[in-house]
């Protein structure tokens, strides 16, 4: 049984959509982000970087030295 809620439609979290969306530092298009979704209702619940976009932006960066 799942004890956290959706902060809108209260039901319980027993999982969330993930989708990516793009981040913008000064208008300009910067980063990968995910953004994570209650499943019942849509309401977003959170966003953040992308970690796997910049694991691979660091193992290429590396890579290209």
């Amino acid at each position: 049984m799942a004890l956290a809620k959706c902060t809108k439609c209260e039901k319980p979290l027993l999982g969330v959509n993930i989708e990516e969306v793009d981040g913008y530092v000064r208008a300009r298009k910067e980063l990968r982000c995910v953004a994570y979704s209650c499943r019942s209702c849509n309401t977003v619940l959170s966003v953040q970087i992308d970690p796997i976009a910049v694991k691979t932006s660091i193992i290429n960066s590396l890579k290209g030295r």
